[in-house]
């Protein structure tokens, strides 16, 4: 087997098995602050269509549908099917149906066409991803002239204390609360290698450079626990 498909696998068992408990999770891990990241996040879109990638269970659409209303449509796609039914569940309870889709795929292999979506965001999916730079050129290419991409992940505080106190809760407290809650800790020990695994700020931002995207920046969030990265298509 291949370290690619070993890790594509380990990713899709990872969340296949913790789907139900993502979002309770999600809050324990960041102490609820991923909820207000996200809604902030959503506000560098722009009016238009959204591709929500890697999309969980759905939040970055509740938010980019109350922020633009109906009228734009939103694709979710994510490679996992029980998570995007749950997602689809959890839409539909809010009401959140019209324009609305839901594909399963990989980012490494988007089956949209060319310059198809205005926006594309990724909420804490970026570093799952089997082959980044690949991704972000599927990204890229189904972004349309002046797209915008923003993506929201786990990343590397700036201050040294910070960053050893971080690993120590995401290595130490997250799997002791995950076994707590889900009974099982093994898939967040994977959670805390994959943060602690994933690039820099600054090595993101020199891959989507080496991309084509323009105006690359990216925002700490946490002194760095969580970053914030954007990057525009060529107008």
């Amino acid at each position: 087997m291949s370290l690619t498909k070993e890790r594509k696998d380990l990713v899709d068992s990872v969340f296949k098995s913790i789907y139900k408990k993502y979002d309770l999770m999600n809050d324990i891990i960041s102490l609820g602050y991923h909820r207000i990241i996200k809604r902030n996040a959503i506000k560098k879109c722009q009016p238009g269509s959204l591709l929500d990638l890697a999309a969980g269970t759905g939040d970055l659409t509740i938010y980019f549908r109350k922020l633009f209303g109906d009228n734009n449509k939103i694709t979710l796609a994510d490679p996992n099917t029980e998570m995007l039914d749950y997602a689809k569940t959890r839409l539909e309870k809010k009401s959140i149906i019209k324009n609305v889709e839901f594909v399963t795929c990989y980012a490494e292999k988007l089956p949209f066409k060319d310059n198809f979506f205005d926006n594309i965001a990724i909420g804490f999916g970026f570093r799952n991803f089997t082959d980044r730079p690949k991704a972000l050129m599927e990204i890229k290419r189904v972004l349309r002239q002046n797209g915008r991409l923003i993506f929201i992940d786990f990343s590397k505080p700036t201050n040294p204390l910070i960053r050893v106190l971080n690993d120590f809760y995401m290595n130490k407290i997250v799997p002791v609360l995950a076994k707590f809650i889900t009974g099982n800790n093994s898939e967040y020990q994977y959670l805390a290698k994959s943060i602690k695994e994933h690039p820099s700020q600054s090595k993101i931002i020199k891959m989507m450079d080496e991309t084509g995207f323009i105006n690359c920046r990216y925002e700490n969030k946490l002194n760095g626990i969580i970053a914030v990265h954007l990057g525009e298509t060529k107008k």
